[in-house]
């Protein structure tokens, strides 16, 4: 709401302008009023006010004198003079002070609408242009100090543009510091601000005012994967164990205030600008560390820290040949407590690497991977984007969550294999191998016991008999589960994923997916997302 101050010495004219007009309609908000000019200058000294419309003979005051003192007390208040004078002076000196519009009584509510709309959307194409400037140099801003954190940028054109950096050059040394907001996290979805890129902006303007209170000499930018970096000068009164302390409060506050799990790393101090990339390395090397030491504190680097086992660990290839045994025999339980176990000897590893860990984990999905593809042959994508799955083993995360991530996929693995620590005769077998080959298509029991040469209603008794599951109950499930993994890990539109698992009626998909999982698809995959 712009603030409109109104000043006129006739009563009735002030009452029937905050009658006539629906200001709050027009985003305008009357927050004063006065009976003459000097009284409007003492209410005015503490007032801020975006519009004034006053008269202009007056006591004590006329209007014009009003004008020229608010414009030194307030130099972006905007102006609108009502007069019983049609005098051309007054016209003239009002025009030269910058009114909007000189305004004859008896005033014409529709003109006076007319202003007050014009008025606003002068201060709207202010705003807007103020923020248009502000974005550009945010980015180049932000494009400089990016080349600057990884040497990308010569020193005499980093001297050059000191001016754009928001920091001194020349400072005796720099530390880096970076905030990555865990997004893939559960409780992702507290988040006040409901877009990522919104909340990577407000968390950004957050630090930005923060690294303000802290000290003179600190600039924040957002690199190329959207982390927040934060590049604070060591002076004598700032050196990096008090910058250590400032980022653990940055990281309490952005948690207490946006609800979200965040990663914070410190790099090592830097001697001089032409180093200041080493910090940043280090600051985003600290995050792979997450994997091995989750804490509610800033990581920070020390030397030793980044010295790596001096035996790559990793599973040998005769437990992972005895893991896609179990895989293949569709024992669920014993090939997840082999998971649990593989991760159990990564905790107990001395000098372990986080490459150790997210190598353990790729070999394990490998694993899996392959089984996949043996069972399902040509329909091996119909569980996932493998592509997405180890993309996701080197985001930051905790061993824990890295450990449930390679089950999750495991599970499906199984699930999509049929076997999952059933015994089924050869014919059922058969049977259920065909849902997983072919269940985008029409499936029927009746199409499949001509092709197994068998009477229809008796493998209908025997799928239920040793599945306990009608077959058309077997089929829907095993379709929604599809299309459930397919919401999440594709972009492909509801209506696509309904024909891809082999519902020709989009609508009926909708009903059944709500049946089964209690939500919609398209709820699922919002819901999901969050966790993104």
């Amino acid at each position: 709401m712009y603030r409109v101050f109104l000043v006129d010495d006739e009563p009735f004219i002030m009452e029937g302008l905050a009658y006539l007009i629906d200001w709050e309609r027009h985003g305008l908000q009357i927050v004063g009023k006065a009976a003459d000019g000097a009284e409007a200058l003492e209410a005015l000294i503490g007032e801020p006010i975006d519009i004034l419309i006053t008269d202009i003979q007056m006591p004590h005051m006329n209007g014009l004198e009003l004008i020229r003192s608010v414009r030194e007390l307030q130099p972006d208040v905007k102006f609108i003079i009502l007069s019983g004078y049609n005098d051309f002076d007054y016209v003239k000196e009002g025009v030269t002070l910058g009114i909007e519009n000189y305004l004859l009584k008896p005033v014409n509510t529709e003109e006076l609408i007319r202003t007050l709309t014009g008025t606003v959307a002068k201060f709207e194409q202010s705003v807007y242009k103020e923020e248009s400037i502000k974005r550009h140099l945010e980015i180049i801003r932000d494009n400089l100090l990016y080349r600057w954190v990884t040497a990308a940028i010569e020193p005499e054109e980093l001297r050059n543009r000191e001016e754009l950096l928001g920091i001194r050059l020349g400072l005796p040394g720099y530390v880096v510091g970076v905030v990555k907001l865990l997004f893939d996290q559960e409780q992702a979805g507290t988040a006040e601000v409901s877009s990522r890129a919104e909340t990577i902006a407000a968390v950004r303007t957050y630090c930005q005012r923060t690294a303000q209170s802290y000290g003179p000499e600190q600039a924040v930018f957002a690199d190329l994967e959207g982390d927040l970096v934060l590049i604070a000068g060591l002076t004598g009164d700032i050196d990096r164990s008090a910058f250590i302390g400032f980022m653990a409060e940055l990281q309490a506050a952005i948690r207490e205030r946006w609800g979200l799990p965040l990663l914070v790393t410190v790099g090592e101090a830097s001697k001089g600008e032409a180093s200041a990339h080493r910090s940043y390395r280090t600051a985003k090397r600290m995050q792979d560390y997450y994997v091995l030491a989750p804490h509610d504190g800033p990581l920070s680097y020390e030397a030793p820290a980044l010295t790596a086992a001096a035996e790559p660990v990793a599973p040998a290839q005769a437990e992972l040949a005895h893991f896609c045994k179990l895989l293949s025999a569709g024992k669920k339980d014993e090939a997840l407590a082999w998971v649990g176990e593989a991760f159990a000897r990564l905790r107990e590893t001395e000098g372990l690497a986080p490459s150790d860990v997210q190598n353990t984990a790729m070999a394990v999905l490998a694993a899996a991977v392959h089984h996949a593809n043996l069972m399902r042959q040509e329909h091996e994508g119909a569980i996932g984007d493998y592509k997405h799955l180890f993309s996701q083993v080197v985001k930051p995360q905790t061993m824990q969550e890295l450990e449930k991530l390679v089950e999750r996929f495991v599970d499906r693995v199984l699930f999509a294999s049929g076997a999952a620590e059933r015994e089924y005769t050869p014919v059922i077998r058969q049977v259920l191998r065909e849902v997983e080959r072919r269940y985008g298509d029409e499936l029927s029991l009746k199409t499949l016991s001509q092709a197994f040469h068998m009477n229809p209603v008796y493998l209908g008794q025997l799928f239920h008999k040793e599945t306990g599951e009608t077959f058309s109950d077997y089929v829907n499930k095993y379709r929604l589960a599809q299309a459930k993994a397919l919401l999440v890990e594709s972009n492909l539109k509801t209506s696509d994923i309904s024909l891809k698992v082999g519902y020709t009626d989009t609508s009926y998909f909708y009903k059944q997916f709500r049946k089964y999982y209690g939500f919609s698809p398209t709820e699922y995959r919002n819901f999901s997302k969050l966790g993104e």
